[in-house]
């Protein structure tokens, strides 16, 4: 099949194909993905047929933006969403929505065709920040996710699936946030605490230590992106959290997960104040599910560690990507301040 490289390429015949359901006539798409990610555009497909095709869909393409382009095939990141569709989300301890179709191109386009989960789901805003609730659930179901892959050998058959240190990231992230630094100093350090800027020095002559660091053990397959717009919470008020965007999926350490969604998607008071209560959730989650051997010390020193290699997310929104429109500039100030008070609340720099 071809590939559409934008959105407006998205036609009726497309659809057809796509769902191998005969009898698409008409469609209707609408822009959902402005300002919510960096490495894709994302749209509503709603469906008219005189088939048994569902009345609306989700359609995923590779992002038209050169740099963000760039970064996302360097990184294999397309290639990654797919493989995690593949082999690992069909058997998966949460939900996530039903792949009809995903195609790659090793030149650049990218598809999926998904389920629309929005009739049943209502999905998180990382703007206004997650609940309590809404992050204890969060963990709790990372927490499955991990306990299923922890310290599995399988994972290192998955040669699609990097480690933190892998070669593509050791070329491009330090890079990355090098590049973020001084954007930061002339623009952001005056809306941040002193030792937040201080940290971000220090660790910009050591970051390859510290994504070093974070490739230790023990690991597991982690998610990657957990900040609150990947996540849909049931309208029928249940916990069965529903997981999207796998496309930054790694072997790593669990705490990352818990880490990246304290960052930048939990208001900064309540993660100043929950961060350790959360972490502690998660271990004893681990626990009932049979992770042993892994304790409260080892979890906090390594939350701290990926919390300064986490900062190369705002230094990337301030530094590198473009974030689109204007809820794209709400969610990089929202994800850059928390993150910076972040380290500082956690003392992650006690690590370096």
């Amino acid at each position: 099949m071809e590939i559409p490289h934008e959105l407006t390429d998205i036609t009726a015949p497309w659809i057809d194909e796509a769902l191998g359901v005969p009898g698409v006539t008409a469609i209707e798409v609408t822009d959902i993905g402005e300002g919510t990610g960096i490495f894709g555009q994302l749209a509503r497909v709603s469906v008219t047929a005189d088939g048994d095709a569902p009345s609306s869909v989700v359609v995923k393409l590779a992002c038209t933006e050169p740099a963000n382009l760039a970064v996302a095939q360097a990184l294999g990141l397309y290639q990654r969403e797919i493989a995690m569709f593949e082999h690992i989300v069909d058997d998966a301890p949460f939900r996530s929505p039903t792949c009809h179709l995903a195609l790659q191109d090793p030149e650049g386009p990218f598809a999926l065709v998904m389920e629309d989960m929005s009739v049943d789901y209502e999905v998180g805003d990382q703007v206004v920040g997650a609940t309590l609730e809404q992050a204890e659930t969060i963990v709790d179901a990372v927490a499955g996710l991990h306990a299923q892959w922890w310290e599995r050998p399988e994972l290192e058959g998955f040669d699609w699936l990097p480690v933190p240190n892998a070669p593509t990231y050791l070329a491009a992230v330090p890079g990355i946030y090098r590049a973020g630094v001084p954007v930061f100093v002339a623009e952001w350090a005056d809306r941040v605490p002193a030792a937040a800027t201080d940290l971000v020095l220090q660790v910009e002559p050591r970051f390859e230590e510290i994504l070093d660091a974070t490739a230790g053990g023990p690991r597991t397959l982690i998610h990657g992106d957990t900040r609150l717009d990947n996540f849909f919470f049931p309208k029928d008020g249940s916990n069965e959290v529903a997981f999207i965007d796998f496309q930054l999926a790694l072997q790593g350490r669990g705490a990352s997960d818990i880490a990246y969604l304290l960052m930048n998607s939990v208001p900064t008071e309540i993660a100043a104040d929950q961060w350790e209560n959360l972490l502690r959730r998660w271990l004893d989650r681990l626990g009932e599910l049979g992770v042993s051997g892994y304790d409260l010390d080892d979890a906090i020193a390594h939350y701290r560690t990926a919390a300064l290699y986490l900062l190369s997310g705002a230094m990337s929104l301030i530094g590198t990507f473009d974030s689109g429109n204007e809820r794209g500039a709400a969610m990089t100030e929202a994800y850059t301040l928390r993150s910076l008070n972040h380290v500082v609340d956690i003392d992650a720099g006690a690590v370096l």
